[in-house]
């Protein structure tokens, strides 16, 4: 039975010196008698340093009088202290710890000793902060690709797909006084969620601006001054605005730096290739931006807008989709919706890249003229 005893003794030594988890003992003034390798590992502080100290030396300052007021009142009265705290190392880093605090008594119920267990959590804590603000701009990211308003004579339909939880890409539809309708299709440089805070500040400005009845390349002029003071050196948004009116069924447009749209005829040729018209946005103070003429969309025809997240989707090998089969797809399928040809590129894009992460946004937004209004 001694025998015995003495194994589990033993055992129980090692358990508490090979667990992954802070252990400390404390007399009933709170002064350190043990401490544990991992506790050691998480505090940085040596079995040397601690022994004689407090567990004072772990005081973030950020919990108030009440917090250590409950605490006490809860081991004294015998029951286990659970919770988490945050405390500091010895370098001055903070750290979010999961902490039990249990009373130890003998055999008569007198308190001799306090046993804290504790586990770092930071890294837990961390992640699960950052899924939240990811879900919070991911929600709010998603009421932007609100559903294309009805506009006399024209089918729209518009696809965005993030390559995150968030994006840099997105699409808006501006319904302007006169009856005209704006298309915004933007592209923030990178993906995830610091372009979507990006590509959330671009649209509350272009939003802005076009309120004012401005004409797209002053859009874009005011849009470029305004990033200029938000965003990072080296970092800049591509940004297509076409302007469609239904009472003369012309399209005319303004690019900021931005991939190229298209105009297909009728028969699924290319009528009209929609160059840039000035630099990217947030770059050049003295950036200037040309409005390029109306353009007649006749019955049948066809505008596609991209965000280069479709052509540069790229095989394991390192082929791109490329524009070719961007043309190639819209040329078979010009028969079909628009919301179905916006879905099926971004369908396309996908299955010629068999499989692999997605990784960019991929955005598109097509408008049809009707054949008959």
């Amino acid at each position: 039975m001694f025998h015995q005893t003495i194994q589990s003794f033993v055992l129980l030594s090692r358990v508490v010196e090979q667990t992954a988890d802070s252990v400390v003992l404390t007399d009933t003034h709170g002064v350190i008698q043990y401490v544990n390798p991992a506790f050691e590992s998480t505090s940085g502080y040596t079995r040397d340093e601690a022994l004689g100290n407090t567990p004072r030396i772990l005081k973030s300052g950020l919990h108030d009088a009440e917090f250590y007021r409950q605490m006490w009142a809860r081991l004294e009265k015998g029951t286990p202290f659970k919770g988490m705290v945050i405390n500091r190392r010895k370098t001055g880093e903070l750290f979010w710890a999961q902490q039990t605090i249990t009373s130890i008594r003998d055999e008569s119920g007198h308190l001799t000793h306090f046993v804290s267990v504790s586990q770092d959590i930071t890294e837990i804590r961390k992640k699960q902060e950052q899924e939240f603000q990811l879900q919070l701009a991911r929600d709010v990211q998603q009421r932007f690709y609100a559903p294309a308003p009805a506009l006399s004579g024209f089918d729209i339909g518009g696809s965005a797909h993030p390559a995150d939880e968030t994006g840099g890409d997105y699409f808006d539809f501006i319904s302007m006084t006169d009856g005209t309708l704006v298309i915004v299709v933007a592209d923030a440089k990178g993906h995830g969620f610091g372009s979507a805070l990006v590509m959330a500040l671009t649209r509350a400005y272009v939003r802005c601006f076009a309120a004012m009845q401005l004409e797209l390349d002053e859009i874009l002029s005011r849009v470029n001054q305004m990033l200029l003071k938000d965003l990072e050196h080296g970092h800049f948004v591509t940004l297509f605005l076409a302007r469609t009116n239904p009472h003369d069924r012309t399209l005319s447009y303004a690019s900021a730096g931005h991939v190229p749209g298209f105009v297909f005829s009728d028969s699924g040729d290319v009528k009209s290739t929609l160059d840039s018209t000035g630099p990217p946005l947030g770059l050049f103070s003295g950036s200037e931006f040309s409005l390029h003429p109306a353009i007649a969309l006749d019955a049948g025809e066809i505008a596609v807008f991209l965000t280069d997240g479709v052509t540069e989707s790229t095989t394991p090998n390192g082929h791109q989709f490329g524009v070719q089969r961007v043309l190639d797809y819209v040329q078979r399928h010009h028969c079909e919706s628009a919301s179905n040809i916006a879905d099926g590129i971004y369908l396309a894009a996908r299955a010629f890249v068999q499989g692999d992460p997605q990784d960019d946004d991929i955005t598109s937004v097509i408008i049809k003229a009707n054949r008959s209004s």
